[in-house]
């Protein structure tokens, strides 16, 4: 997302965006979302996330304290205005499984791809086959729920053999039902399902491309017999 922002303004009406998260499972066996991307924040059911700068004290060493989001700052919730405009390079990590869209209110600065907000919280979300919508084509329903370092994956029939990391380990498959985990993630957070529809962008995209050698990548792992 281009980070000079175009505006910054308190809006009355809640903006929607796009955004993905990763997925772990609660003491209680219940989904929890996270952020795709490093962050010790994870999204709380039936809770609206507030933003918070994370900055690093030596990066903002000559930058006041201040409220998220803040215009010279990369701080706030962010989300993109379409699923044409989200990253998708190739990953050296497992991708994320849920897409969906957030709502967004507060205080916003908006950008050219998306925006950046002071609160957010999902108002629809579906499991998709994490390699069909960010690495490699395919038809992005998923069949099976893998798991790595304690996150959750779902893959399609193309894809249910599984996730290598550069390292060479591998998501191992679970006993968990896609569809009912799908079930448990709406319900817990109390929101609607986004139509499968809606995401066929993703599905269709060339394959990212190889990076070169040295650049870790993640690969599919083999179905055997296939």
């Amino acid at each position: 997302m281009n980070p000079d922002p175009a505006t910054v303004d308190i809006v009355v009406e809640p903006v929607e965006g796009w955004r993905t998260w990763n997925l772990s499972a609660d003491p209680a066996g219940d989904p929890l979302l996270h952020p795709a991307r490093p962050s010790p924040d994870a999204w709380l059911p039936r809770r609206p996330l507030e933003a918070r700068c994370t900055a690093s004290p030596i990066l903002s060493l000559f930058r006041r304290p201040h409220d998220a989001p803040n215009a010279s700052c990369t701080c706030g919730i962010y989300a993109a205005r379409s699923l044409e405009s989200m990253d998708r390079p190739r990953p050296a990590w497992p991708p994320p499984p849920v897409v969906g869209t957030v709502t967004l209110w507060g205080r916003i600065v908006e950008h050219e791809l998306g925006w950046r907000a002071a609160f957010a919280y999902p108002s629809r979300l579906r499991l998709v086959c994490a390699m069909c919508a960010w690495f490699e084509p395919g038809p992005g329903n998923p069949v099976t729920v893998h798991t790595m370092f304690r996150r959750l994956y779902t893959l399609c029939d193309v894809h249910r053999g599984g996730i290598q990391i550069p390292d060479g380990r591998r998501s191992k498959p679970t006993d968990v039902d896609p569809d009912e985990l799908q079930r448990r993630l709406l319900a817990t957070y109390t929101v609607d399902l986004l139509p499968l529809e809606r995401l066929q962008v993703l599905f269709r995209l060339p394959r990212t491309p190889d990076p070169p050698p040295y650049v870790p990548t993640i690969r599919s792992v083999p179905i055997p017999g296939s």
